[in-house]
């Protein structure tokens, strides 16, 4: 099979959640299909950095490109764009990542790759969904963006950002309500997630393609964890994770403090934003791994791995690692919604700040409790969790955009989700 992959970010190196799922997939696909990835360049990167991205990508891909978007993310056409995009009638990223040059660009390469089955990567691209008309299109979305959108709405503080949020939230749920049903088939990382889509688009069709995790690469260590130690890890400028580690720092840390004599907190992960820093200075127990090279030792060396998330979507990558690792994982609902894992054996879920701080306070204290959490953690995401597992329900859901007969062919998988 021929597959076109549109991408609005460059899926090199394989770092977070949305490179790391979406190089994952690509390196599988690759096995057995001949792709094509077509990546805007999203980070203000050297030339020779974005090279040396694209030269480890075509190790897997049949051909590279990557395209300058309309103007620098971030950058200052960026900003003002933003500001004034409460007048625009479509949803700001959608508008952010298209343009008149790169709709010509993106037309000349359709025509170069007919029959193409064509993978767009995210809600943010549907501008250019209508040039492949006549191709089978996949639709991918990392999250229902709609409904992150309109969480973060729902506790923000700032009257002006909920107010804006919510007007995104809406934008994007009516992209939503008029992509979802006119492409081949949509991809959505959990059940949970599935349902919200479908929901709003009820003659839309939906396959789920799971978050995984590289069960070669995140192994258990078989050194002792440093005791009384707990970790974060993850993008630390991600707005999911900085307001984690908000709540975390301010409502569980100073509870956990009173609770265990002499506890640290690492915090680890890229481009720490300016609390997550503030965070780190205020406090000599928590230490700021800012850009680590590689995340594993630090897992590695903690006790109890901590996922706090009050708001986000999708499901977490990091919890599976942290899983993958072997690790001891205590997680609120939300931080490990859409995942299929068994709460009290595979890790410890609590919500409120009492109790969370309970759950990792019992962890720490009990070596027995770690270690049992960790091999069912590390037998669930070997069972359903690796990269080769998820990769398989990727190929179904192309199977189907191709002929929606090859939808009789459910997979083993009872989660792989035909909805």
């Amino acid at each position: 099979m021929k597959i076109l992959w549109l991408s609005h970010f460059v899926p090199y190196p394989p770092r977070g959640g949305s490179r790391q799922r979406s190089f994952n997939l690509i390196r599988h696909l690759a096995k057995n299909h001949e792709l094509f990835l077509v990546a805007l360049s999203m980070l203000a990167e050297s030339p020779a950095k974005v090279a040396q991205h694209v030269g480890e990508l075509k190790r897997h891909c049949a051909d590279v490109e990557v395209w300058d978007p309309p103007y620098e993310w971030r950058g200052i056409r960026w900003w003002a764009q933003l500001a004034l995009s409460p007048l625009y009638r479509h949803h700001y990223a959608s508008c952010a990542l298209w343009s008149r040059t790169l709709a010509r660009r993106w037309q000349q390469t359709l025509d170069k790759h007919p029959g193409a089955l064509v993978h767009f990567d995210s809600i943010d691209l549907t501008k250019y969904l209508p040039a492949a008309h006549g191709f089978r299109r996949v639709l991918n979305h990392h999250n229902c963006e709609s409904a992150m959108a309109e969480r973060r709405a729902e506790i923000e503080a700032n009257a002006v950002k909920k107010a804006y949020l919510r007007s995104q939230a809406r934008k994007i749920a009516k992209l939503e309500r008029e992509w979802c049903p006119r492409v081949d088939v949509n991809v959505a990382v959990s059940q949970l997630d599935a349902e919200r889509l479908r929901s709003q688009s009820l003659s839309a069709h939906f396959h789920v393609v799971e978050n995984g995790t590289d069960t070669t690469y995140f192994l258990p260590s078989d050194a002792d964890p440093e005791p009384q130690t707990v970790i974060f890890a993850g993008g630390l400028s991600w707005y999911p994770n900085v307001s984690a580690i908000r709540f975390f720092t301010r409502e569980i840390w100073p509870l956990l403090k009173d609770r265990c004599a002499g506890i640290r907190l690492y915090l680890a992960g890229r481009s720490p934003a300016e609390s997550v820093l503030q965070a780190a200075r205020s406090d000599p127990a928590i230490t700021l791994i800012s850009d680590p090279e590689d995340i594993r030792p630090w897992v590695a060396r903690a006790a109890v791995f901590v996922c706090p998330i009050i708001d986000g979507g999708g499901t977490r990558l990091k919890i599976l690692d942290a899983l993958a690792m072997g690790k001891a994982v205590v997680s609120t609902s939300i931080g490990c919604e859409g995942l299929r894992v068994k709460r009290g054996e595979d890790l410890l879920v609590a919500d409120a700040p009492e109790a969370f701080a309970d759950e990792v306070a019992r962890a720490l204290g009990n070596a027995t409790l770690r270690r049992q959490l960790g091999q069912a953690g590390r037998a669930l995401v070997e069972r359903q969790y690796s990269w080769e597992v998820i990769g398989g329900q990727l190929d179904e859901a192309y199977r189907c955009g191709l002929d929606k007969r090859a939808c009789g062919r459910r997979s083993a998988n009872p989660n792989s989700g035909l909805t």
